[in-house]
């Protein structure tokens, strides 16, 4: 039987919703911590597409527990899948290098098009929008970004 070509949409749920078990266990392992899990799960999914998220919380929550439960990944997969939705509602922000802050917004354009982007600000100095990893990455270290541990201070996601 030959198989389907996955949508944009459904590459970036089934991606999050693997990598979302590969983070759990490097955690419950030691070998990463939680705000750099979040961070790089966060770049799976389109900025502020909470939909999608939602979509792998729903994956997320029809397993089955009594296979897992012994085993601390599937609370920490739960954990995780929750944080990565607060950065996509605008909740919470990614920090890179000193100064750097990333907030993932959705907004309707002047032209009245809606609008999602990762938005860039160093040392609160607006640098700019990017629409996926691969632009924002060309201006900051990705690898440096994790999910800021400092309550209410994330802006306004609509505007």
């Amino acid at each position: 039987m030959p198989s389907r070509v996955l949508s944009a949409d459904q590459e970036a749920v089934l991606t999050l919703f693997t990598r979302l078990d590969d983070e759990a266990t490097d955690i419950s392992q030691g070998r990463t911590d939680i705000p750099a899990a979040v961070a790089r799960l966060a770049q799976l999914v389109p900025p502020a597409r909470l939909d999608l998220v939602d979509e792998v919380i729903v994956r997320v929550a029809r397993r089955d527990l009594s296979v897992t439960l012994d085993w601390p990944r599937s609370h920490v997969a739960h954990r995780l899948v929750f944080l990565v939705r607060r950065i996509h509602a605008g909740e919470v922000r990614l920090r890179g290098k000193p100064g750097e802050v990333v907030d993932l917004i959705a907004y309707t354009h002047v032209a009245g098009r809606g609008r999602r982007v990762y938005r860039l600000s160093r040392h609160g100095v607006f640098v700019g929008e990017f629409k996926t990893p691969e632009e924002l990455g060309k201006h900051v270290d990705l690898a440096t970004l994790t999910e800021d541990d400092e309550p209410g201070i994330a802006g306004p996601t609509s505007g």
